[in-house]
């Protein structure tokens, strides 16, 4: 069952495993010091900034969540001002994975989206990260930007 904005202490578990991945990932850019206190304040800012978290419950306990983040931006004299959602985090309890959560999740934000008005949304990831860059394209994400990086 998909449940929208479940307790902070549901959800910290699984956001604790995600940002261990990104340390795993990019140990020079992430680390894991951080107390579970500091993991709740980055999600309790994230809400008040009217973020959404959306998660499957699976009866015992949480099992996946997605972090959806408004971003309203106005027109400029070089961009067309508007509405979209930034998918923060993604994250897939490994023992969860292939059972279609990630879709549910998605499609569910898609769903409230439409309800609001919003027509687009929008997610960036490290690139080597390759199952999530298939899982977004599997969904209907296409390629619309490349950032480059390089260390001195």
């Amino acid at each position: 069952m998909i449940v929208i904005n479940p307790t902070l202490d549901e959800v910290l578990p699984l956001f604790r495993a995600l940002h261990n991945f990104h340390v795993c990932l990019s140990p020079h850019i992430y680390h894991a010091e951080g107390a579970d206190e500091v993991y709740l304040d980055i999600l309790r800012s994230a809400l008040s900034d009217g973020g959404k978290i959306y998660a499957v419950d699976a009866g015992w306990g949480l099992v996946a969540y997605l972090l959806a983040l408004q971003e309203d931006r106005t027109q400029n004299g070089l961009r067309r001002g508007g509405r979209r959602i930034k998918i923060d985090h993604l994250y897939i309890a490994p023992t969860h994975r292939g059972l279609g959560l990630g879709q549910q999740l998605v499609a569910r934000m898609e769903q409230n989206m439409r309800d609001q008005g919003i027509r687009r949304w929008v997610v960036s990831q490290d690139a080597t990260n390759l199952p999530a860059t298939d899982f977004y394209r599997s969904v209907g994400a296409v390629d619309r930007a490349l950032m480059l990086e390089k260390y001195l």
